[in-house]
């Protein structure tokens, strides 16, 4: 039996070598003006959404078990170089979930998981957060979709995005966590039940947001 651990919400809330505290306290007072800023005609259904990917592969993903007393533990691992990456955005206000698995992170799959996300909702204006990694389309990027706005997070600042503590939640999941995989198939095979749970369930994807302030300013500054 696999013992949950939860290293990414620690991950998430240390600070990042090259992290502003005041960069990162102004996105959250200003967050709201930014939204605004983008110029979305008024009545426009708009959707927030927090974006950001991770790398998965065939590595075994050791995580604590339960044993007897006084007995060893044993994991087996393999040590296999070949890599997925899973990319994923949650929604602030009403809690849906989107993800894609792709085979790497480039500008070219960062382009597909955003017209992913709008064909999610065609009638939505979607308003992104990520952060600034230079495989990210950025605000005045032509290859965005239509109706696909970034908001840059500051620099080094992942206690700001909550999808930062998704992989860990997922990395856990039964049958995923000390899993060994033949292919990569298996492994989105394995992670499947993980991500089901955030699709079907709008609550645990809230639970998840987490952060009075991003989910205020998001209601309040962008109504449907």
């Amino acid at each position: 039996m696999v013992k949950k651990s939860r290293r990414g919400a620690a991950r998430a809330a240390a600070q990042a070598p090259g992290h502003d505290e005041a960069a990162a306290a102004a996105f959250k007072e200003q967050l709201g003006e930014k939204l605004e800023a983008l110029g979305l005609a008024p009545g426009s259904r708009v959707k927030v959404w927090v974006m950001d990917e991770a790398r998965f592969g065939l590595h075994t993903e050791t995580r604590r078990v339960w044993v007897s007393k006084g007995t060893r533990p044993l994991v087996r691992r393999q040590t296999r170089y070949e890599w997925d990456y899973l990319y994923a955005a949650l929604e602030v206000v009403e809690g849906h979930a989107e993800f894609l698995h792709l085979p790497t992170v480039d500008l070219g799959c960062n382009q597909l998981f955003l017209e992913h996300l709008a064909a999610s909702d065609p009638q939505a204006e979607h308003i992104v957060i990520a952060d600034q990694a230079g495989f990210h389309l950025h605000p005045a990027d032509a290859r965005l979709p239509q109706r696909v706005h970034i908001v840059s997070l500051p620099p080094y600042s992942p206690e700001l995005n909550p999808c930062e503590q998704l992989w860990d939640v997922l990395k856990d999941t039964e049958g995923f966590a000390n899993g060994l995989f033949k292919s990569i198939a298996k492994l989105r095979a394995a992670l499947r039940p993980g991500i089901r749970r955030f699709w079907e369930d709008a609550s645990l994807v809230l639970s998840l947001i987490g952060r009075p302030w991003l989910h205020d300013q998001a209601n309040a500054s962008v109504k449907s």
